[in-house]
């Protein structure tokens, strides 16, 4: 089947685009290799989550369940009516989040079969230590109201690749590319978040390179799929009442970013660990490569 491109942004050179029909193959070159943002129309066409996600849904089933946000604690389902009623004025807090695997794990085949973009994942390699992922957050659910704007401009945790899939209403991206990172003025304690936090009204006084940055915006709708590269800096803003599940990826694209971050935090926590656990990555790196292209999954 034909690949089909709608371009959705585009901002100095860089263009953002939505495809139908896309190849793993072409996917990969272009994206995963190529470390380019895409959004797919149509990633998710197999999950049961793509019509049952839905407030109703969550309001029935799981309203008692308790979500904290900021430091204030709700019900989902007070947070859901703030979430339908929320405005540009008055948004109901954000991001309000489920963690999947580990408090709702019978969700999961709802989200299933993984989107194959996101695959070979190594997150879940038996020969890869959990710790070494320093607690990112690797497959969650999303709930934002009209006017509810993601509290900080980032990259994914570790340098994984991220996948957010929009099932509920619509979402509003902004992506930055890494080799504009120096322009972002990364917090010294956490490299991966910016200082500067609101990109529609930057302060240029205080964070002047800013200026310097091509931010591209976008709309995802329901049933599309955004991929962003590692390294890739971004912020959210909801237009409607949303719903999404985001994944993190990691594989042979992003092996060596992510190795450049588990040394970084090694440097800083264990420093006597760090080169044997650089020189254990990087033998896992090979073995896991090899597997992958004989199409054995670890």
């Amino acid at each position: 089947m034909t690949t089909q491109t709608v371009e959705l942004a585009r901002d100095k050179g860089i263009v953002v685009e939505k495809k139908y029909h896309l190849s793993y193959e072409a996917f990969k070159k272009e994206h995963l290799f190529g470390n380019y943002p895409v959004v797919i129309g149509d990633a998710c066409a197999d999950w049961s989550a793509k019509n049952k996600f839905t407030p109703a849904f969550f309001k029935e089933n799981y309203s008692d369940r308790e979500v904290s946000i900021a430091g204030q604690t709700y019900t989902l389902g007070e947070y859901i009516d703030w979430m339908m009623t929320g405005t540009e004025a008055n948004p109901a807090p954000y991001p309000c989040t489920l963690q999947m695997e580990s408090d709702y794990p019978e969700l999961m085949p709802d989200v299933l079969p993984r989107l194959k973009y996101a695959l070979p994942d190594r997150i879940k390699s038996p020969f890869l230590p959990n710790r070494l992922l320093s607690g990112a957050n690797t497959l969650e659910i999303f709930f934002g109201s009209p006017g509810a704007q993601f509290p900080y401009v980032h990259y994914d945790y570790m340098s994984l690749h991220a996948y957010i899939t929009q099932l509920y209403g619509q979402k509003e991206f902004t992506v930055i590319p890494p080799d504009q990172t120096p322009y972002l003025y990364p917090k010294p304690d956490n490299l991966w978040v910016s200082e500067v936090n609101d990109i529609r009204n930057p302060d240029l006084e205080k964070y002047p390179l800013f200026a310097k940055t091509t931010p591209v915006t976008f709309v995802v709708g329901p049933g599309e799929t955004l991929f962003i590269p590692c390294g890739w800096w971004h912020t959210a803003r909801s237009l409607t009442p949303t719903i999404s599940v985001a994944l993190d990826c990691l594989n042979a694209s992003n092996w060596k970013n992510f190795m450049h971050e588990v040394d970084m935090n090694m440097q800083e926590r264990k420093p006597k660990l760090a080169k044997a656990v650089q020189a254990y990555l990087s033998v896992l790196g090979g073995v896991l490569g090899t597997l992958e292209k004989a199409g054995v999954s670890v």
